[in-house]
């Protein structure tokens, strides 16, 4: 995401893959709920330094961007609050001489993704981060297992696909 891009998203709305916390001098509690939650669906951009008012996003920006970035990729590449390593992408935007930081969090191939403990597995529902049910985490640890299986080529299979017609219509099969 360049900053045109940004600018942009921030005449928007928040919503699945995207998400803004203040964090003018630290990071904000919640942020690892929206880790989990961009971890365990589609992604999405993390952005500190933005304040939200109403509908409205404000650039107060992040009083010690490198600190900050430092605290949450340090977290994010240790074992020490995740189950898994994160590797975000990150951004930092000079907006009107104050610093906006932005980081991707991308899909995990290794689902579910929960900081501290299972309990906190967290989903992405339209603009906001909500603890995953017994049946999502369950339905996380299914992809997790199954998932990948369907992306990997089986040597020496092959199939056509034909069409037939009939009185009933068309029909499409596998060969």
């Amino acid at each position: 995401m360049d900053k045109t891009e940004l600018l942009k998203r921030l005449a928007d709305i928040e919503w699945d893959d995207f998400e803004v916390k203040e964090a003018r001098s630290e990071l904000p509690k919640n942020i690892w709920e929206t880790v989990s939650a961009f971890a365990n669906s589609s992604g999405g951009w993390i952005v500190l330094g933005v304040s939200q008012k109403g509908k409205k996003f404000e650039i107060c920006g992040v009083d010690k961007p490198e600190k900050i970035e430092q605290s949450f990729t340090t977290v994010l590449h240790s074992h020490s609050k995740f189950n898994v390593l994160i590797n975000p992408v990150c951004k930092k935007y000079n907006i009107n001489e104050k610093f906006v930081l932005a980081f991707f969090i991308s899909s995990s191939e290794q689902k579910p993704v929960y900081f501290n403990s299972l309990k906190n597995t967290f989903v992405r529902t339209a603009s906001g981060d909500q603890r995953a049910t017994d049946s999502e985490i369950n339905a996380l640890f299914r992809e997790q297992s199954f998932g990948i299986r369907s992306d990997l080529i089986i040597d020496g299979v092959s199939f056509k696909v034909y069409i037939s017609h009939s009185r009933a219509g068309k029909f499409m099969g596998i060969l």
